[in-house]
């Protein structure tokens, strides 16, 4: 019923200029074209999985506390944690009274479905299951119901936010196992049927995908934490970001949720109008890289030269207008050890001295690799400049992404500039790829074998103590700063035009694209 008379609302909107949408319900006009699934066992799509996030509730849920992203109770009132060597075995309490969406009561033994249930599909989302010592193979052992209100997991022997982490994520949705095994088809576990609804405890539920149309939430009454103020969530699906502009501008919708640089700019400079920018530093980060297997680079001077070559100012003020955090660290902001630590400043002297000390006084000549779009390209452009400067002959070669990815994962690479985005909120994410060549990921692509670093990462992962694991990345940090073959060039922001009627959307983006909680907006 509400949804007839909703989209006569839209109707009405769509002719009338500086139109005001329901104070209870938000309207998004967003690119739907990435949404392939809403099942939480095969999401893996950022936008998608904020509606997956809103749709199904975990044993835990990423909060910032203190600036730091921590896991805290959700669907888990408590938990024991036991360590045993070389296993962990974590004892989950579940709240008293628990029910989906539909009313069903939720147990254990539906938390257990839902993490065999990842394993088994053996989606995008599963490695993250694997990471933590849980297979489809040990699954049995690994992931039990000890009674209705209790799970036990037996994980490898790492720092408890990792685990936490991980299972804060929307691929540890608890699905609601009668629903999804009442609409399996041919054993595909409910994937058919989760692909446009929900089965979740979620503070929503979705109650329609029409593709190329939108997306449709309704408030589950029936959350634990109580009914959102926002009753309904409506995301249109508008490919152009001129049109979501526009829009968002008329007051016919609240969010503009993919807008240009060009009109975030302009929103910049506009204050006290009916629409505002909404700025959140985002998950991932933009670098150089050197590999250090590679002639010049395997001197460490020379590539603290290049990181002192880098206008770094430069490339976030011209290349990204701005919308960029100068951050030089693998840690970003709203990490367990962020030290906003950023040593390195564009100094040519400096730079020329580290050359010349290195045997280098003349420069080289060097590949500069990466790929073709228009804001790598134009990193690029910068950094061949900066580098002319202290002698070194950068030629710029652009490749199609994957195939830049491919070579670069074979170890091809002499200097890229790249990109990485992170897969779940814990330092470890960050620090295992940039510093530990043994799990094969940035620091093996770039050839830089440094058993100290590895070692120093790997203990990390392991300690129990959050503090010990603060003075571990900061003594790690201050080794990969000196020693590595990266060059962080800074940390992207997401930005979103959001009518001036909405409230709490910033508190709502923190975290983005690993988290987003509507329960946190509401409207004047």
């Amino acid at each position: 019923m509400w949804r007839k008379a909703f989209l006569v609302v839209l109707t009405f909107l769509a002719v009338l200029s500086f139109a005001k949408t329901p104070k209870d319900t938000l309207v998004i006009a967003g690119n739907t074209e990435i949404f392939i699934t809403l099942d939480p066992a095969v999401c893996y799509e950022t936008f998608a999985s904020a509606v997956v996030e809103a749709a199904y509730a975990g044993l835990v849920k990423i909060e910032p506390v203190n600036g730091v992203f921590t896991p805290v109770p959700e669907l888990a009132e408590k938990w024991e944690v036991v360590n045993k060597g070389d296993v962990t075995e974590w004892i989950f309490y579940l709240r008293k009274g628990l029910v989906f969406a539909n009313g069903d009561p939720l147990t254990a033994e539906d938390v257990v479905f839902s993490f065999k249930r990842a394993l088994t599909i053996n989606k995008s989302p599963a490695w993250l299951f694997n990471e933590l010592g849980l297979t489809a193979e040990n699954m049995e052992q690994t992931i039990v119901k000890v009674d209705d209100g209790t799970v036990k997991l037996v994980t490898k022997p790492l720092a408890q936010s990792i685990v936490l982490s991980i299972l804060s994520g929307p691929w540890a949705g608890v699905v609601n196992k009668k629903v999804v095994l009442a609409n399996e088809v041919n054993g595909d576990l409910g994937q058919t049927y989760l692909t446009d609804k929900s089965a979740g405890a979620g503070p929503y539920q979705v109650i329609e995908w029409k593709r190329k149309e939108q997306v449709a939430m309704q408030a589950n009454s029936r959350y634990w934490r109580g009914e959102p103020t926002l009753k309904r969530i409506i995301i249109m699906d508008v490919p152009e970001e001129t049109t979501q502009f526009l829009l968002v501008q008329k007051g016919d919708v609240d969010v503009a949720w993919n807008i240009t640089p060009e009109q975030a700019a302009q929103l910049r400079e506009t204050k006290g109008g009916p629409v505002r920018l909404i700025v959140t530093a985002s998950q991932s980060n933009e670098y150089v890289a050197m590999n250090a297997q590679w002639g010049p680079f395997k001197d460490e001077r020379v590539r603290l030269a290049i990181k002192y070559a880098i206008d770094y100012d430069a490339i976030i003020k011209s290349v990204r207008r701005g919308f960029a955090i100068l951050n030089q660290s693998f840690i970003p902001i709203g990490y367990l050890g962020f030290s906003n630590n950023n040593p390195f400043k564009r100094d040519v002297e400096k730079a020329k001295q580290l050359l010349a000390e290195a045997g280098y006084p003349n420069g080289f000549e060097v590949e500069l690799l990466t790929n073709t779009t228009n804001i790598r390209q134009n990193e690029a452009v910068v950094i061949q400049a900066n580098l002319a400067e202290i002698g070194i002959k950068a030629n710029i070669s652009l490749m199609p992404a994957s195939e830049m990815y491919a070579k670069y994962r074979q170890q091809g690479t002499q200097i890229i500039v790249a990109g990485w985005g992170i897969d779940y909120p814990d330092t470890d994410n960050l620090a295992k790829p940039f510093a530990d060549y043994r799990v094969k990921q940035l620091a093996w692509r770039n050839m830089w074998y440094d058993d100290y670093a590895a070692d120093l990462a790997e203990k990390a992962g392991l300690e129990m103590d959050n503090n010990k694991r603060v003075e571990m990345y900061r003594e790690l940090e201050k080794y990969w700063m000196e020693k590595g073959p990266f060059a962080m060039l800074y940390q992207p922001v997401n930005y979103w035009a959001v009518s001036s009627d909405v409230v709490g959307f910033e508190k709502a983006g923190e975290g983005y694209s690993l988290i987003f909680d509507f329960t946190k907006i509401s409207k004047k």
